[in-house]
């Protein structure tokens, strides 16, 4: 059977086709299309078959969906009116936050954080009150919850909100305001914090239930559009679409909860990425993922995915299992500028897909890092990109020129200008990842995909002292083939404020029990066979007055006494995150977890023998500009031509179908059993 998998970039929407037995088929990329999203990703699928040799275009079970359309929503804030109902008294919850201020803005005293996606007039009081053990102290008056509802539609809202207080420890009240809210205006989108976020921390839940409802009314007729499409095309393929957290659901559970999407996209390549670390032996891999518009960067560790419960979109906190991904705004697109300060500087603002860099001959003027490449020789003129785009050196000269006049650069000076620039920021997102949270960077290697990531790796690895760069075969669309290796996933979590001791386990057994079913049915729904189930459970740990927590998986607890392991698993796990351990110190529980796993597909696949290295024939050589007078010839390899046990020494350049790959000079590099490109930079570093 085969999987397509479709990954829908700013500027490209990759796809492959994959072969359970075999592995990769075929792969392409399209151009992106900002105004008809679902229609990128079925030309790209109908592509990536088309390129498939005709006897391997048949049997294709799923099609799985990474999309970046909730991210692009929360960013440009571009989404629909919505409406919040809270607790008589809460209206404001939104408004007053947190003490805690983002990095960008902690020494700004102007600024006043990010507003909310609710305007205060469109936030709805409605008469209920629990209190802190779930108790009813005021009923639900639902007379003014149709109140409410009777001015929500009446002001032309399509989407409300609903987050009551306590509603994790008892959701009645918000279950009957749905109920009425689907009486009384069945069009009305809804979301509750009771399915979205059931757990303590009133002013996340809020946040986290009011984005879930501002992404939903774009999201979920996406999806729906979507799964007609391929439907059409082909009927026995099911939809399937990637989470933040590294699993796939499917289309009508990712409509219901489009805050589990934010991360959708980049998610693929880190879990494609933990795969290839499994294949090279490399536990600790540090991903970077370059694509046209950011530069996302994971560090997995002992081949476990980080994930985090506390993320952010823009400045907003949202509470969902995510992987834990640091993104900025430097990609190939990215425009370099001058600042009113005279400052050159790289980003964050993107040209995209449309006009895109000045090299794509779409119009654009403005010089990005792809044009800085071009200038430099790393792209070569001609070459093609996607299904239509054909690089033009002219024009990325004319766009370096034309900042160089505003610097007192020629056009090589502000293209080597624009590569150290953006090196710099990707080398602090790497460092930030790894050094701001405890690990040594040269104790990794570093696996470079994306469409512009191989360019720049090597650079960002020889700033951080990193001795191992890989590059997959096919790195200009592993985020792609990270949705056909996917698993599906469901997270569920239940708020448990109680003290870690042997005396909660009967009551914490109970809460698992509950998760766990919940859990076992959706991979039923799923059509995932009881072979191919797991279940993680953990706890959100703390020691008594923290305020952060730590998730610390509990295996197995039918035993009596589990609490006892869990407690010393915590100890070290803090000690190992912020420098000690109190081993005296009471430790409070927060949250309860359950995650289940289910396989959708066996994706090992066996290495070729490597034992007797060869050297390859370079296909010729590249002129790199290194300076205005200085042009160095480097061999150019092409990637589809090297083999299993090839080995070289660098400098030299590798091109492919989908990406190039930069390798320095000095370094030893040679393409393992799974035709991975494995460049040992010990030598430069």
């Amino acid at each position: 059977m085969k999987r397509i998998g479709i990954d829908a970039g700013g500027t490209f929407t990759d796809a492959v086709l994959w072969d359970e037995e075999t592995g990769l088929v075929s792969s392409t990329k399209v151009s992106s299309r900002r105004g008809d999203p679902a229609g990128a990703v079925l030309a790209a699928a109908q592509r990536v078959v088309e390129l498939a040799p005709e006897d391997e275009r048949a049997d294709i079970r799923d099609l799985v969906h990474g999309t970046t359309i909730g991210t692009n929503l929360s960013l440009e804030r571009n989404g629909p009116r919505i409406a919040l109902m809270t607790t008589h008294g809460f209206r404001d919850i939104l408004e007053i936050g947190r003490l805690t201020r983002p990095a960008h803005s902690l020494y700004d005293l102007l600024d006043t954080g990010a507003a909310p996606l609710v305007a205060r007039r469109d936030r709805f009081e409605v008469i209920e009150r629990l209190d802190g053990d779930g108790t009813v102290v005021t009923a639900l008056d639902e007379e003014s919850v149709r109140a409410a509802v009777r001015a929500i539609v009446g002001r032309g809202i399509t989407s409300v909100a609903v987050c009551f207080l306590y509603s994790y420890l008892d959701d009645t009240h918000e279950r009957r305001t749905a109920e009425i809210i689907a009486d009384e205006a069945p069009g009305l989108a809804i979301s509750l914090s009771c399915d979205v976020m059931p757990q303590v921390r009133e002013y996340e839940r809020t946040s986290t239930t009011v984005l879930n409802a501002y992404l939903k009314p774009v999201c979920a007729p996406y999806l729906a559009e979507l799964e007609d499409s391929v439907e059409t095309w082909k009927p026995d393929v099911r939809t399937w679409i990637m989470q933040s957290n590294g699993g796939v659901t499917s289309t009508d559970r990712a409509a219901e909860t489009p805050v589990n999407l934010l991360l959708s996209g980049p998610s693929g390549g880190v879990v494609a990425a933990r795969s290839i670390s499994r294949q090279t032996g490399l536990r600790n891999t540090i991903t970077v993922d370059m694509g046209g518009t950011s530069f996302d960067v994971c560090l997995v560790s002992d081949h476990e995915i980080p994930l985090t419960t506390t993320s952010t979109s823009m400045d907003l906190p949202v509470q969902v299992p995510t992987v834990d991904i640091e993104t900025i705004g430097t990609g190939g697109g990215s425009i370099a500028h001058v600042d009113p300060g005279g400052q050159f500087l790289v980003g964050p603002a993107s040209a995209g897909a449309m006009p895109g860099p000045a090299a794509y001959g779409r119009g654009g003027t403005e010089p990005t890092v792809t044009d800085a490449n071009v200038v430099l020789g790393i792209l070569a003129d001609g070459t093609v990109l996607g299904d239509d785009v054909v690089i033009d050196r002219a024009a990325a000269l004319a766009a370096c020129e034309a900042l160089g006049l505003k610097l007192g650069l020629s056009a090589v000076e502000t293209a080597l200008g624009i590569r150290r620039i953006s090196t710099a920021a990707m080398a602090g997102a790497v460092r930030a990842m790894s050094v701001g949270k405890g690990h040594d960077p040269r104790t990794f290697a570093m696996n470079a995909f994306g469409g512009a990531g191989p360019m720049h790796a090597a650079d960002i690895a020889l700033e951080l002292s990193i001795p191992t760069l890989v590059v997959p075969p096919v790195a200009g669309v592993l985020s792609a083939v990270g949705l056909v290796v996917s698993d599906v996933v469901h997270n569920h979590a239940s708020s448990f404020m109680d003290r870690l001791s042997v005396d909660v386990e009967d009551c914490l057994a109970r809460v698992f029990g509950a998760m766990t079913s919940r859990a076992s049915a959706e991979l039923t729904d799923d059509g995932v066979a009881n072979d191919g189930r797991s279940l993680v459970l953990a706890l959100d740990l703390h020691y008594a007055g923290q305020n952060s927590s730590i998730t610390v998986p509990v295996g197995d607890i039918s035993a009596r006494g589990w609490t006892v392991a869990a407690a010393e698993r915590f100890h070290a796990m803090h000690e190992k995150a912020n420098g000690f351990r109190v081993d005296t110190e009471p430790i409070d529980i927060v949250v309860a977890r359950v995650s289940a796993v289910g396989l959708l597909t066996d994706t090992s696949l066996p290495p070729v023998d490597v034992s007797v290295p060869t050297t390859p024939v370079p296909s010729g050589s590249r002129d790199l500009m290194v300076s205005d007078s200085l042009t160095v010839a480097v061999p150019r390899y092409i990637r589809e031509n090297l083999r299993p046990g090839d080995a070289f020494t660098g400098a030299a350049i590798v091109d492919s179908a989908n990406t190039t790959v930069v390798i320095p000079d000095g370094s030893v590099s040679r393409i393992d059993g799974y035709g991975n490109l494995l460049i040992d930079l010990k030598g430069q570093a």
